[in-house]
C-alpha cells in the first residue's frame, strides 16, 4: 500500500495512465528519466560503471594488459599488475603490456570484450559469455582500493542524474591488494566522506558477497559476517553470487553455517541470488530459510507455489533485473517475465540495473521496459520506488530520511506534470548523450 500522502493521487493517476499511452517512445523515456527514484538495491559495483573508467584507470595506473591469446588459461584482454603477471609461466608473460601503450583500435576492442553485445545477448549462451568470458577479465582492477573508491563516487553520480536517492551495492573490500580488510574498508568510507560524494545527495550502503560454489566459500561467508560487524555504519549486509546452475553452490550447502551465524550475528541482514533460472527448483524457499529478507532475480519462484506463498505475506522483496534478465538468457521474452505477477499480487518488488556497465543500461531503461511492457499504472510505479527505500538495508533514521525526500520528490513531479504546460517542461529534460533507449 502506498502511503506518501502524494498530491492529488487519483486525479494524477489518469494523467499518467494519458500520458503513458500517448507519448512517443522518447518522450515516454523522457519522462521517466525524470521520474523521483527510490534506490538500486542489486548491483556489482565493478560492473555497474562504464568499462571506460576502468580502461581510463589502467591506463593512468600502469596496469598491464594480455594483449596476445598465447599459452595459459587466461583470457586475452585480462588486466593485471606487473607483480601478478611476474608469477605467471614465461610464455605468458610474453603477451602482456602496458595499457596505455593500446591503439585506439586495441582500446576499442578491450571495451568490446568487457561488454554484453546485441549479437552476444539473448541466447543459450549469453551467460557463459558473462559469468565465463567477461567478468574474470578485470582481474586486479577489481582489487585496486583507489579505483574501486573512485567508482563509488561515478555510480552515486550516474543515480544522481536519474533522480534516485540510494545505492546499495556489493562493494567488498576485503581483497584489496596490500591491505588489510579494515584498511580497505577505511578507504572506501574516506572516499566516501569527501565533498563530491556527499553533493550527488545519493546515500550508499553496502554489502559483501561470496561466490557460492568455491571450494572455500564457508570461511568467506564467516568473515564476511565479521567483517560487517565490524564496519556497520555502511556495510549492512551480504550476499551469495555466482551461477546457480552449479551444483556446488546450491543454498542448502550453507544451512548450518547461516543457523549459527544469524545467531551470532543478528545485526548483519541478508540479500542472496536465488531463482535466476528458467528452470523450476526450491534456491527461492531455501534462501529464504537461510535468512534472506530479500531475493535477487527471483524468476523462477513463480514456477513454486511454496516460494509465492512466501513471498505474498510481504516480508520479502524481490529484486528485479528486467534487462540481465534478457542479456544473459535467462528470460529472453520479457513479456514472459513474472515481474508483473509478483507486482499484481502483492509481492514487495524493486527495479534493479545488476550490470549496467557492462549491459550499457541504466535504472531508467529498467523503469521504462517494466511501463512499456506492463502497463504500469502511477500508484504501482510509486510503489516500486518506495520499495526500495523500506526494503533497503539503510538503518532507520536514513530510511526514513530517504522515505521522506522521496514522497516530496513524487508530488513535485505530480504537479509538474499535472500543470497545463507540462509539455514543454518535459521537452526540456536533458536525456544523457549517445544512450540508446532498450528495444521492447
Amino acid at each position: 500500500m502506498v502511503t506518501c500522502g502524494c498530491f492529488a493521487q487519483s486525479a494524477f493517476e489518469l494523467q499518467w495512465t494519458r500520458m503513458t499511452h500517448a507519448l512517443s517512445r522518447p518522450d515516454l523515456y523522457r519522462l521517466l528519466w525524470d521520474l523521483p527514484k527510490g534506490g538500486d538495491l542489486h548491483n556489482h559495483h565493478e560492473y555497474s560503471i562504464p568499462m571506460a573508467f576502468w580502461l581510463d584507470g589502467g591506463i593512468k595506473r600502469g596496469y598491464l594488459v594480455r594483449a596476445g591469446k598465447g599459452c595459459g588459461g587466461i583470457l586475452q584482454w585480462t588486466v593485471l599488475r606487473d607483480d601478478s603477471v611476474k608469477k605467471l609461466e614465461p610464455c605468458a608473460q610474453r603477451d602482456f603490456i602496458a595499457m596505455r601503450s593500446l591503439s585506439g583500435a586495441r582500446r576499442q576492442a578491450w571495451l568490446a570484450a568487457m561488454t554484453m553485445s546485441t549479437r552476444e545477448s539473448g541466447k543459450a549462451d549469453s551467460k557463459d559469455v558473462f559469468f565465463e568470458r567477461i567478468v574474470p577479465r578485470l582481474g586486479d582492477l577489481e582489487r585496486d582500493p583507489e579505483l574501486i573508491a573512485d567508482a563509488l563516487v561515478l555510480a552515486q553520480t550516474q543515480l544522481r542524474d536519474e533522480h534516485a536517492l540510494y545505492l546499495e551495492t556489493q562493494a567488498d573490500p576485503r581483497s584489496f591488494a596490500g591491505l588489510t580488510e579494515d584498511q580497505g574498508a577505511q578507504v572506501l568510507r574516506n572516499r566516501l566522506g569527501k565533498a563530491d560524494s556527499d553533493a550527488t545527495g545519493v546515500s550508499v550502503r553496502m554489502q559483501v558477497s561470496t561466490v557460492r560454489f568455491l571450494k572455500g566459500a564457508e570461511a568467506d561467508l564467516r568473515d564476511g559476517f565479521d567483517f560487517v560487524s565490524r564496519n556497520s555504519d555502511l556495510w549492512k549486509g551480504l550476499n551469495l553470487v555466482g551461477r546457480e546452475d552449479n551444483d556446488a553452490g546450491t543454498p542448502s550447502r550453507f544451512t548450518a553455517l547461516f543457523r549459527e551465524m544469524t545467531a551470532r550475528y543478528p545485526q548483519v541482514q541478508i540479500s542472496l541470488h536465488a531463482g535466476e533460472s528458467a528452470a523450476r527448483d526450491s534456491h527461492v524457499v531455501e534462501s529464504i530459510g537461510l535468512g534472506a529478507t530479500r531475493i535477487g532475480h527471483g524468476i523462477n519462484a513463480a514456477l513454486d507455489p511454496a516460494a509465492m506463498d512466501l513471498l505474498r505475506t510481504g516480508r520479502y522483496l524481490v529484486e528485479i533485473c528486467l534487462l540481465s534478465n534478457r542479456a544473459l538468457g535467462y528470460v529472453p521474452d520479457l513479456r514472459l517475465h513474472p515481474f508483473p505477477t509478483y507486482l499484481r499480487q502483492g509481492v514487495p518488488v524493486s527495479l534493479n540495473t545488476d550490470d549496467r556497465g557492462t549491459l550499457g543500461s541504466n535504472l531508467t531503461d529498467e523503469y521504462f521496459l517494466a511501463v512499456s511492457l506492463f502497463d504500469l499504472s502511477w500508484s504501482e510505479v510509486v510503489r516500486i520506488g518506495r520499495s526500495s527505500l523500506e526494503y533497503s538495508f539503510a538503518e532507520p533514521k536514513l530510511k526514513a530520511k530517504m522515505l521522506s525526500r522521496y514522497d516530496e520528490n513524487i508530488r513535485a513531479f505530480e504537479k509538474k506534470y499535472s500543470s497545463p504546460d507540462w509539455r514543454p517542461a518535459l521537452a526540456a529534460v536533458r536525456l544523457p548523450g549517445g544512450h540508446a533507449i532498450p528495444r521492447i
